[in-house]
């Protein structure tokens, strides 16, 4: 086919210009690309940007090149300049001791971990490791490692590529079964009655259906059976060419190494390779600490690749700067923090990394798309650690603020509650919705206009939600009309962008940028670009035009630091009047404007210093003002204002920083943006160590409402007219919540809403209230507006409790409501404490929006909100009342989880951790504590483990980390936990190991966790049910228990719930151990709307105690025959005991085999025919450590010990039933004295036949011959006393017998069933099978089958 002619480009090219593309990667909302135009060389050329994320994909479209590609020849024309997995989910923990590779031919080659040989491409230069002793001719030292794919690939990934191996592997099946169907079908054919055939035709039969079983299982099998898919196993290699470590991987899984890449840490030579077509995933590596440790760095998810295409993606011919992004001229370092492991969840050890790798490889800005919802703002070890990489190392910091809006106090930490970093809100314009979303934009109604005065809009008397919007009212929009249906959609934070402040009054959110762009993902997302949005969009668009400015600054010359950049944006971003400051921060990022406000304050000293503010006489000291609870807003307050300039950090103490400390002096203009309700002095006379001014805050004449102010800051010296002022050195926000008046029910009317307009109504809870039902129906009349499309409103209620994240005290819903449905959320509450109610039309919703809301008030309310009975305590009883009406109350419990505290094996030990683990300040070390658990698991299950003290707390935490990694009895990884781990581990049947690691720079922080007890917590199979009664006494003698009645206003009852029954307990639980559960009080049946009840109720508990012993009625005991052996006799026999207990004791001993033959050889002498001793010798010669060895001397010792019982006296013995009289004192001693003898007997029949098998597929003739016997005749003799294929103790012999026959599939059977318990059934016996073992077994035997590809399945178990 012929290319497009000249002139068919030219028209695609002139309908390409026509066509809105503007919003594919915005930047026009920021001028960023019309900065660019107008200074083409300020485009992050210079600047390095660390994307603290889930990896970038080196690969990915944009980001090969920066803008300077093909330019010139600058070396900095790599974007992807480094990559690094701070996380340590591609770790490889290399062979502790190197390995000697040897030399083949032309080649060198070594045996991997996997048991391949792998074969070295002939053109490597292979070298002694650095430090090695030195290897003989012939050898070199190499190391190795072991890792499956599927901890690296992202889960969506592993879905694929288990999909294509499927196909191929189920191919493989079905002709494989298809024979075996062809093979039954002629058995049948030849069998035609079953009746007639022989045992050895059955035995054919069930032999060709367990191969069909194996192959098609009957039911689904889990866990490391063959018919699962392992993955790739991947053999790794390190070796040193003389001047770097390299890392090879086997990623072909056939040991041929010949054609594949050697790379070097990826900063060297920016080398990446690729696993293979099918899953095209891209990766490099590093090597650490001396070659022990190999990191595979590949992303955890597409994230990562799309964050850093935002900031800087660079695609070459593209004229209209439409697909490039913000800084295509910048440098980009990927600072992997994303756990592959959990998911792509961050964890606080890859965050503290990323912050080292940032300031080692002196990063510019960093760019965290990450954040989670604190306990408390501003605090923790992480906060300190980025304050100093700010302040300190000069990194300027930019974060996503969230996207857990529409509600306020939404802000995640960091970006939102850290005062180091730059939070961001999402913005989405409408040329974002025409581009990116394919969004029909109608022509505004309702759309503001954007100004660029720096006042707050909206805030004080004039608060953007008004007393009028609180009680309902829709700004003179007659919602009867079908008119509104004109309004169209305009530009606005998105609905799920996090809102301000931050729970200490912080600002929250610092500017705005657009939240969603198509751009660039990793190659094995087979798609080359992807639209995303959230403030993970938004934040690396901020960070993109920091690197504008620091790369403007750089190239003229422009001092510059955090605090200059931070004052730029935020004191030059445009207001946008649809938005409170609480949403778009200080507004909407201008490139152009921040330039403006970097050259004229380039000579200001002052810009360079950073500003602390806090509220010093307030409890915490917060960074802002916050009233929010009723009586809050109740009367009038006085703050106190301190500001405290800080110049570097506080141990600088060069002699310049200290003359800057001792000289300065400001005179600060102060300013509040509400003065009509705050009120600020004039002038604050600021020196060095800070100084506080008082603020009054009066609400008491606020209408219902959100209002806000800024108390400003102003360096008189900056002036530049009577009235016109530089920006503001600092800003304290102000924040007040009027709640409405307190009512059990209110009824907030007709609501209409504009495009993304959020209302809010502030609650004050009635005490006693312990949820309300929120009512929301769409208002709108199908027959008038003649629109029947569903409409879709966010409802979102939250309450903030001290020292608790948002995310504990909040309900969120999306309702899509259709014309008249009505939806009714039931929100739990805590009573006496304002509950903000958040209704927003959704960003996208088109058309009329009109509902009705009503909320109600409800509650039953117990005296303890948490019960906890003991074993033996006699149950538990609990006060309820009604506070708020007459509500009817039926009370239930029940557990459903069941918790294990555990200790650790032994006290944790405390190290050092390695390389990537030392703080750049003074090369401070980061201490690790390791702690050991172990855990029975009775029968394969689930669980999660629990660690309250750390858990919970990440970017708050005292400490920088924990993690969890838990290993089943063949140290195999089976689940990850961390700060956040929720899900349940699901772990097979035996012992477990858990492995907590607890990360600190102070060892002293560790010691205190040493000794720490972790809980493990399992769901019961069963819910445990409680009975609820109306007395104590009803309870104790289990009479009528509680029935539902009603409780009157004012009044209250008692509850009492009885102690669930021993029997009622799970198996295996023990003293200490605690059953969790829930306990409601109300009763949910009527016809009210909601759940009738508090949503998740109470927490009850029981502690277990000691377990009830088992009724075991007993047998008796055995008739006593009187001894009436001389007391020599009885000594010849203690002393003869003595000896052999002895002989037992030297024959576990592999140095003490020759004493062993000595004193065996002595007593034997002495005692012959001594069962005892016979067994003692039997089982030393048939020890695995030598059996191979001495297989003539174990028949041997066994026909000793066969010989010496005489096998007529057992068939006299036991005759037809074997009965014994058990009242017969004589009957009984005779009895086990038979016993001894058969199982003796047994056992040495058993081994015999064993060694005898071992010693005919040895081949060796001769010996074999002189035996007298062969393995299928020893087999027979056996076979007299015991049933062997129904005793696992001889499976050993089964198996021997059946692979004989050639019946590999009731091999394969027996083998897979051993399995289930992984061999447990086998100790005791003859040849006792460990898990390992019974695969290699089942490997083998597939391997003879043909089925080499569940073999090698089998072996990569």
């Amino acid at each position: 086919m012929s290319s497009l002619s000249s002139s068919a480009r030219s028209k695609k090219s002139a309908l390409m210009s026509t066509l809105p593309l503007a919003g594919i990667v915005p930047k026009e909302e920021t001028n960023a690309i019309q900065f660019i135009r107008d200074n083409p060389e300020y485009d992050g050329r210079g600047i390095t940007i660390g994307i603290m994320d889930t990896g970038i994909d080196p690969g990915a479209i944009g980001l090969q090149h920066t803008s300077c590609y093909n330019k010139n020849n600058d070396p900095q024309q790599t974007k992807l300049v480094d990559t690094i997995d701070c996380s340590g989910s591609g770790d490889v923990l290399l062979s502790e001791l190197p390995v000697n590779a040897t030399w083949n031919e032309d080649h060198w080659e070594v045996t991997g971990l996997t048991g391949r040989t792998l074969k070295f491409n002939p053109q490597w230069n292979v070298e002694p490791l650095p430090g090695s002793t030195s290897s003989s001719t012939g050898e070199v030292q190499v190391r190795l490692g072991m890792k499956s794919a599927y901890e690296l690939f992202p889960k969506r990934l592993v879905t694929r590529v288990k999909q294509h191996r499927k196909l191929l592997f189920d191919e493989k099946q079905r002709s494989h079964a298809l024979l075996l169907r062809k093979q039954l079908q002629d058995w049948s054919l030849k069998n035609n009655n079953i009746k007639t055939a022989t045992t050895e035709q059955i035995k054919i039969k069930e032999d060709l259906e367990a191969r069909l079983e194996f192959l098609e299982p009957k039911t689904t099998v889990e866990g490391d059976h063959p018919c699962n898919d392992p993955g790739p196993v991947y053999d790794c290699v390190v070796f040193y060419d003389g001047q770097n470590y390299r890392a090879a991987i086997d990623v072909n899984e056939d040991g041929d190494l010949s054609c594949a890449k050697a790379l070097a840490d990826y900063h060297k030579f920016k080398e990446f390779d690729q696993f293979s077509t099918v899953d095209m995933y891209n990766y490099a590596v590093n090597i650490y600490d001396d070659a022990s440790i190999l990191s595979i760095v590949c992303d955890a998810s597409p994230h990562g690749s799309h964050v850093a295409g935002i900031a800087s993606a660079y695609h070459g011919d593209d004229p209209h700067h439409n697909l490039n992004g913000v800084a295509p001229g910048a440098n980009i370092v990927s600072l992997k923090i994303g756990d592959t492991r959990l998911g792509s969840m961050e964890t606080g050890t890859s965050l503290v990394r990323g912050l080292m790798e940032a300031i080692r490889l002196k990063c510019d800005v960093i760019n965290l798309s990450y954040g989670e919802a604190a306990a408390l703002s501003n605090s923790g070890r992480f906060n300190e650690l980025a304050m100093e990489a700010v302040q300190r190392y000069g990194i300027v910091f930019v974060s996503s603020a969230g996207n857990n809006g529409p509600a306020l106090t939404t802000v995640g930490a960091p970006g939102g509650t850290c005062s180091s970093v730059l939070s961001i809100g999402a913005y989405v314009s409408p040329a974002m919705m025409e581009a990116g979303y394919s969004m029909i934009i109608k022509n505004p109604k309702w759309a503001s206009s954007a100004d660029d005065d720096d006042s707050d809009k909206g805030e004080g008397s004039g608060a953007v939600i008004t007393a009028e919007q609180q009680q309902g009212d829709s700004s003179g929009v007659d919602i009867g009309s079908s008119s509104v249906m004109q309004d169209s959609l305009t530009g606005s934070t998105y609905t799920w962008s996090s809102v301000g402040p931050a729970s200490d009054g912080a600002q929250g959110v610092d500017v705005c940028a657009p939240g969603g762009a198509i751009t660039c993902v990793p190659n094995w997302t087979l798609q080359k670009k992807q639209l995303m949005n959230g403030t993970s969009m938004s934040s690396p668009h901020a960070a993109g035009c920091v690197a504008l400015l620091l790369s403007a600054c750089k190239i003229r010359g422009i001092p510059c630091n955090p605090n200059r950049i931070r004052r730029a944006l935020q004191n030059t971003a445009r207001k946008m009047d649809n938005l409170t400051n609480l949403q778009q921060g200080h507004g909407m990022i201008q490139v152009d404007k921040a330039w403006e406000y970097l050259l004229a304050h380039k000579d200001d000293p002052y810009e360079n210093v950073n500003f602390e503010t806090c509220v010093d006489n307030r409890p915490g000291q917060p960074r802002g003002i916050y009233l929010r609870q009723p009586e809050e807003v109740a009367a009038k307050q006085v703050f106190s204002i301190n500001v405290n300039p800080k110049f570097g950090n506080d141990d600088d103490v060069d002699l310049e920083t200290q003359q800057r400390r001792v000289e300065f002096e400001m005179n600060v203009a102060l300013e509040t943006t509400a003065p009509e309700w705050v009120k600020v002095p004039d002038v604050l006379v600021l020196m060095h160590n800070g100084r506080s001014f008082k603020v009054e805050v009066d609400p008491t004449n606020l209408p219902p409402g959100l209002h806000t102010a800024h108390i400003n800051g102003y360096d008189v010296s900056t002036t530049t007219g009577s009235d016109e002022r530089g920006g503001a050195i600092f800003s304290v926000p102000v924040t007040v919540l009027v709640p409405l008046e307190q009512s059990n029910n209110i009824n907030l009317g007709k609501l209409a809403f504009k495009p993304s307009e959020v209302k809010r109504y502030f609650l004050n809870v009635p005490t006693g209230a312990t949820w309300m039902d929120v009512s929301i129906r769409d208002a709108r009349s199908q027959s008038v507006d003649k629109d029947a499309s569903p409409r879709l409103v966010v409802l979102h209620c939250l309450q903030l409790l001290p020292h608790s994240p948002y995310r504990d005290n909040e309900k969120e819903r999306m309702l899509n409501l259709l014309p008249g449905q009505m939806s009714v959320t039931s929100v739990p509450v805590h009573g006496g404490v304002m509950c903000e109610l958040a209704i927003a039309r959704y960003w996208s919703a088109v058309g009329l929006t009109v509902v009705e809301v009503v909320v109600d008030f409800r509650g039953v309310t117990p005296v303890k909100s948490q019960l906890q009975m003991f074993a033996g305590g006699g149950g538990t009883s609990v006060r309820i009342e009604s506070s708020l009406k007459d509500e009817n109350v039926s009370p239930t419990a029940s557990l459903n989880k069941w918790l294990t505290p555990i200790r650790p094996k032994a006290p944790g030990l405390i190290s050092a951790l390695g390389e990537r683990d030392v703080w750049p300040t003074g090369n401070k070390k980061i201490y690790q504590l390791l702690l050991t658990y172990e855990l029975d698991q009775p029968e394969a299950g689930s669980f999660v483990p629990r660690i309250p003290s750390l858990q919970g707390y990440l970017y708050e935490s005292a400490y920088e980390s924990q993690l969890v990694m838990i290993f089943d009895s063949n140290k195999k990884l089976i689940g990850v936990a961390d700060a956040f781990r929720q899900e349940e581990i699901k772990a097979p049947k035996g012992k477990i190991t858990l492995r907590v690691q607890v990360r600190h720079d102070q060892p002293e922080m560790l010691t205190k966790l040493k000794d720490q007890a972790i809980w493990i917590e399992r769901k019961l199979s069963k819910e445990i049910t409680l009975s609820a009664y109306a007395s104590h006494e009803a309870m104790m003698i289990g009479s009528t228990t509680f029935k539902k009645r009603a409780l009157q206003k004012g009044t209250s009852l008692v509850a009492f719930f009885a102690e669930p029954a021993s029997d009622k307990l799970p198996k295996g639980i023990k003293c200490g151990d605690v059953l969790a559960g829930s306990v409601s009080y109300e009763s949910s049946e009527g016809n009210l709307p909601g759940s009738g009840k508090k949503p998740g109720g109470y927490s009850i508990r029981y502690v277990a105690g000691p377990p009830v012993e088992s009724k075991d009625e007993g047998k008796g005991k055995e008739p006593e025959v009187p001894d009436e052996r001389s007391e020599a006799e009885k000594l010849e026999e203690a002393v003869l005991k003595l000896k052999v207990d002895h002989l037992q004791k030297l024959s576990g001993d592999d140095k003490e085999d020759a004493k062993f033959e000595t004193l065996c050889e002595a007593i034997q002498k002495e005692h012959p025919n001594h069962i005892p001793l016979l067994i003692v010798i039997m089982n030393h010669q048939d020890q695995e450590r030598w059996r191979s060895k001495r297989l003539k001397r174990i028949v041997e010792a066994c026909d000793d010990l066969i010989s010496k019982i005489n096998q007529s006296d057992l068939v006299q013995y036991y005759g037809v039933t074997g009965y014994f009289d058990k009242e017969d004192g004589k009957a009984c001693k005779e009895r086990k004295a038979m016993d001894e003898k058969k199982e003796a007997l047994i056992e040495a029949l058993a081994r015999k036949a064993r060694a005898v098998s071992d010693l005919e597929r040895e081949n060796n003739d001769k010996e074999v011959e002189d035996l007298g016997t062969t393995f299928e005749q020893s087999l027979v003799d056996l076979k007299k006393w015991v049933d062997v294929e129904s005793s696992n103790k001889y499976a050993v012999l089964t198996l021997e017998k059946e692979r004989r026959l050639g019946r590999s599939g009731l091999v394969l059977k027996l083998i897979t069933k051993l399995l289930e318990k992984d061999g447990e059934d086998t100790k005791g016996g003859i040849c006792p099978f460990s898990k390992a073992e019974l695969l290699n077994r089942r490997a083998e035997v597939l391997e003879t089958m043909g089925y080499s590809h569940l073999a090698q399945n089998d072996k990569m178990w």
